[in-house]
């Protein structure tokens, strides 16, 4: 059996070493006594791909819990465009508040206009004029027996110090008949003032029967302080009232009144 080599002297080991470091010695470094490592490398410099880009000009952004700009070269053309921002939004404002003003004073009459033309609210349609339609029925013989109640109701708007009131309560009117009413009205304010009134008549279905011949509706009233005048109201009930099958069972209908204030300036 061979003998079992020995290791080689510890000074050739060292020697060997040595040599094969001075060898490698570029890329090696000897550390904490015979720990070697490579050596690191420096960081290489920032390049274009990993820089922030630039905040542009009136940009905002949040820090601390608060929005703050940056202020640059372009502000002058952001507060242009701000400043032009704010007068269009003025602009339009200004036209929204004259479109209003406009539709106030056009209202009453946009209302008749309106009312007439659809009957909605009660108002009567003016299709065929009053003085027609009794041609017509007495050129036919139209009569008619059944009784109707006409009750008058009078009303003012929020801010219009007047007193209005029906001169009577009721009269009673047979289909083909015409009818005369009064209302009267009172100003109990220090100051002149003109009011207009509508009108409507109740129920709804019965407002295409019902014809005013006279009034003083859609019509502006001026009442000095303390003044007081009678306003006449002359209806006339067609007689196709008591021919209708929807009318069955009506017997009783409503003529209402409301005065509004109008505007002293549009006066």
């Amino acid at each position: 059996m061979p003998p079992f080599p020995r290791s080689p002297p510890f000074s050739l080991v060292r020697r060997s070493f040595a040599s094969r470091s001075f060898v490698l010695g570029s890329g090696l470094q000897r550390r904490s006594g015979s720990r070697f490592l490579p050596r690191t490398p420096p960081f290489p410099p920032p390049t274009d791909r990993f820089r922030s880009p630039p905040i542009p000009p009136g940009f905002f952004f949040h820090v601390g819990g608060q929005f703050r700009c940056v202020s640059g070269g372009g502000g002058a053309a952001a507060r242009a465009a701000r400043e032009r921002s704010s007068r269009n939004i003025l602009m339009y404002l200004l036209a929204v508040v004259a479109a209003m003003v406009g539709a106030s004073y056009a209202a009453v009459p946009l209302y008749r206009r309106f009312c007439q033309a659809t009957g909605y609210g009660g108002t009567v349609q003016r299709r065929e004029s009053v003085e027609e339609k009794i041609a017509r029925h007495a050129r036919e013989g139209t009569t008619a027996s059944r009784e109707i109640v006409v009750q008058f109701n009078a009303d003012v708007a929020d801010g219009m110090p007047w007193k209005f009131t029906p001169t009577q309560r009721e009269v009673r009117v047979k289909p083909g008949e015409s009818a005369l009413a009064f209302y009267t009205a009172e100003n109990r304010s220090s100051t002149p003032i003109t009011g207009v009134s509508t009108y409507n008549v109740t129920p709804m279905k019965a407002a295409v029967y019902f014809n005013k011949i006279q009034c003083f509706c859609f019509e502006e009233q001026r009442l000095l302080p303390g003044e007081q005048i009678d306003m006449p109201v002359f209806f006339y009930i067609d007689p196709e009232f008591e021919t209708d099958p929807k009318m069955v069972g009506v017997n009783n209908l409503i003529l209402s009144y409301t005065f509004f204030k109008v505007n002293e300036d549009h006066s």
